[in-house]
């Protein structure tokens, strides 16, 4: 490959082998976005190598999902409990909804070898919360467990499920397989860098709005964490349908008299665009608390994000 021609071939020969690293296909086509001067191609592939910054916006293939987890103790009680990430205030709530993965592609490859050659049957990673957010987790905390007495908030983790490093890179995997037979189709699988250059604005613009579909038209992940990998998102929960909002509570082992008062309860009250009543909230609050006391079927593991992202989802909140 020299810097008269561009042979988009040799990237897809690589695109399509799974045991090729996607740093090649990176490399060559960041190569390429220089040789043509195209910053959106540039700007894609040197954070894939790289790395995202906290401040860039992170592809939706980047992110999964977490869970909260928080060690407290007191006098008579020492254990690590789970607490819904939607009782915290605002905004922590919202920044803490997800875990994105901002490593360059060559770590998340690791990550994702060591994820399949773990024995364990949890494939998890962990992020730990600053000390400076255990204020507002021992809030919702004092909330939850008032029947333990005072129990101060130790140490919190959020936890992520590590298929997020297969499902990103099987995403970009494929994203960078359609740009560039989209690019091959439109100027060639055998570019002449000269050639484009000669109208480069608008050719430049046709890469961009290629891209443009491509990496912003939505990737349509289920996004899965926690024990069993078990489904958080509300996608299942249509808007204002009772028997839907019913069959998933029962699913995840509700008790049919914690089943009537939640179905009661929502078709009363009325939340505000973002957060649940205080009803529901407090209904949340009990089924946890019946989760740790080990009361029922259910677990706290399985019910700690779930119950306010199904609420959410029959009201309709995003």
């Amino acid at each position: 490959m020299n810097e008269n021609n561009f042979i988009l071939q040799e990237v897809i020969d690589e695109l399509v082998n799974p045991s090729i690293s996607l740093l090649g296909p990176l490399m060559k086509l960041n190569y390429f976005g220089r040789l043509i001067k195209n910053k959106e191609l540039i700007n894609y592939t040197s954070k894939e190598i790289k790395g995202y910054d906290p401040n860039d916006e992170i592809p939706e293939y980047r992110k999964t999902r977490s869970r909260l987890k928080t060690h407290v103790r007191n006098r008579f009680f020492d254990q690590n409990v789970e607490i819904p990430i939607s009782m915290l205030e605002e905004p922590y709530n919202k920044g803490l909804e997800f875990l994105c993965v901002y490593d360059g592609i060559s770590v998340i490859e690791n990550m994702e070898k060591e994820s399949k050659n773990s024995n364990g049957t949890k494939k998890e990673f962990y992020r730990p919360i600053l000390l400076e957010m255990l204020p507002y987790i021992q809030n919702v905390v004092d909330k939850l467990f008032p029947q333990y007495g005072k129990l101060f908030v130790q140490s919190a983790q959020t936890i992520g499920n590590a298929n997020i490093f297969l499902e990103a890179n099987s995403a970009v995997r494929e994203k960078l397989l359609e740009l560039v037979m989209d690019i091959g189709e439109n100027f060639s699988f055998n570019i002449e860098i000269n050639s484009l250059k000669n109208n480069n604005e608008e050719n430049n613009k046709t890469i961009n709005n290629i891209m443009n579909n491509i990496f912003n038209s939505g990737d349509g992940n289920l996004i899965n964490t926690g024990d069993n990998n078990q489904i958080t998102n509300s996608s299942k929960v249509t808007k204002g349908n009772i028997e839907n909002l019913q069959k998933e509570l029962k699913e995840l082992g509700i008790e049919d008299v914690d089943i009537s008062e939640i179905t009661e309860i929502v078709q009363t009250e009325i939340p505000n665009e973002e957060q649940l009543g205080e009803k529901s909230k407090e209904w949340i609050m009990k089924i946890m608390k019946k989760s740790i006391d080990n009361i029922g079927k259910i677990s706290i593991g399985a019910s700690a994000n779930l119950l306010a992202s199904i609420i959410k989802g029959f009201y309709g909140i995003v």
